[in-house]
């Protein structure tokens, strides 16, 4: 019997089927907080588990993104904030507010499941 760890919520396993959709699959086994997705073109994104649990679709996105083109995105809130976390393993670290590196990233909030899927096209 395989035993997942963290599995996912059914709007997370939504937002997996659309991103595959957009040639977008699971990196590896989702972890507590990030959920994984690659591109073969090499764009990786991170869903925001905790906030999929309110059903708020959040997508962290590498800090090196040029967000001017997001912007005209219908159904995009691009904050202008960054977001900090471990296992985002692609992004780069910084020091934040501790003594160690810590990986950081946009934080690109979707209305809905289209906005997801606009989005994912516009990072590719």
């Amino acid at each position: 019997m395989v035993v997942v760890r963290h599995p996912l919520s059914d709007l997370e396993s939504r937002l997996i089927s659309v991103a595959a959709e957009h040639g977008f699959t699971p990196a590896s086994e989702p972890v507590k907080y990030f959920c994984e997705l690659e591109h073969p073109d090499g764009v990786t994104v991170y869903l925001n588990r905790p906030r999929t649990l309110v059903n708020v679709i959040a997508v962290l996105i590498h800090p090196e993104t040029d967000l001017s083109r997001l912007a005209g995105v219908m159904g995009l809130a691009v904050p202008s904030g960054i977001w900090h976390g471990r296992n985002m393993r692609r992004f780069p670290k910084r020091v934040h507010t501790g003594k160690h590196s810590i990986s950081y990233a946009h934080s690109v909030e979707c209305a809905d499941l289209g906005a997801f899927g606009r989005l994912l096209d516009n990072l590719v």
